[in-house]
């Protein structure tokens, strides 16, 4: 039987124009660049979440490539080399990055990252404000996060799921447990973590919570009004007050989407069905996917 990163394999379309290694690069990802280049000087960092398919980065990546972008799909766990779970993950695999693409010559690099993605994209965005100038934030959260694996189950770590200059990023402790993911799964008839991260999210201790106002440009966050998986919404309230607080010196954007799930993606993947919302209304979810797209592009050419 075929495997999901195997059909995804099977639909990407586009051949990269440059490949990285970490051994000869420093991280690992592929290079698109669009056929017609609709946003000059500008290029976007893109990552996925802890489904960890690094074949569906890049089926994302692809959609925006079509549309003008330039695009650089990177893996940044769960490939040869990197970590294979959500510990101490470096985020100087970005930094490596950006300063590549600087070094070709774009002089606005952008990240755009989903769920754990987010996350990463959210604290790279804070840690290096003089590197990169936008930040697209999917189904984000407001805190650096505990560590853990996925093994059998999760299995939480007493560590950060993010590094930096090596060391421990601050982190907010989650209450993960496999009975709670069980019953609320059940209970939502989703794949449900709310119950683990809804403390850390609403009560973190300030060392642990994301320092957004320090991003060097404009934000757009994108999330369900309600999310199954973890409470992004929730998290997209707390970094408004805090950009409000703190007197952001950027435009920022918050986008909710009443049929949407974790998946806010203008991809179709199999993935979706393990949310409610898509099962019971799949069209209108769609339709939020693609609009999502649609004024993240907008938002790259007109505010970025």
């Amino acid at each position: 039987m075929r495997t999901n990163t195997e059909r995804a394999r099977e639909r990407l379309t586009l051949t990269p124009a440059t490949e990285f290694t970490l051994e000869k690069d420093g991280f690992i990802g592929v290079l698109y660049r669009p056929e017609r280049d609709e946003y000059p000087g500008k290029a976007v960092i893109m990552f996925g979440g802890s489904d960890g398919i690094y074949n569906l980065t890049k089926l994302v990546a692809e959609q925006y490539v079509k549309r003008g972008m330039t695009i650089l799909a990177l893996a940044y766990w769960n490939e040869p080399g990197l970590p294979d779970g959500f510990e101490k993950v470096p985020v100087e695999l970005v930094e490596e990055a950006v300063l590549w693409l600087r070094g070709q010559g774009f002089e606005k690099v952008g990240l755009w990252g989903i769920s754990m993605g987010a996350e990463l994209a959210l604290l790279a965005g804070s840690l290096m404000p003089e590197l990169i100038s936008c930040v697209t934030a999917v189904c984000p959260t407001n805190i650096c996060g505990q560590g853990f694996i996925k093994k059998k189950s999760i299995q939480a770590l007493e560590c950060s799921a993010f590094s930096w200059r090596g060391k421990d990023l601050p982190w907010a402790r989650l209450k993960l447990s496999k009975a709670a993911i069980l019953r609320d799964s059940l209970r939502e008839r989703s794949v449900c973590l709310r119950s683990c991260y809804e403390d850390a999210v609403l009560n973190a201790p300030e060392e642990a919570q994301i320092k957004v106002e320090n991003i060097g440009g404009p934000m757009l966050l994108l999330y369900p009004e309600y999310d199954a998986m973890w409470p992004s919404e929730l998290s997209a309230e707390k970094i408004k007050v805090r950009l409000k607080e703190k007197n952001f010196a950027h435009p920022f954007k918050c986008v909710g989407y009443k049929y949407a799930s974790h998946m806010l993606i203008p991809v179709k993947s199999r993935s979706t069905v393990m949310f409610r919302v898509e099962r019971k209304y799949p069209e209108q979810c769609w339709e939020s996917d693609m609009d999502a797209f649609e004024k993240t592009l907008a938002f790259w050419k007109e505010v970025w």
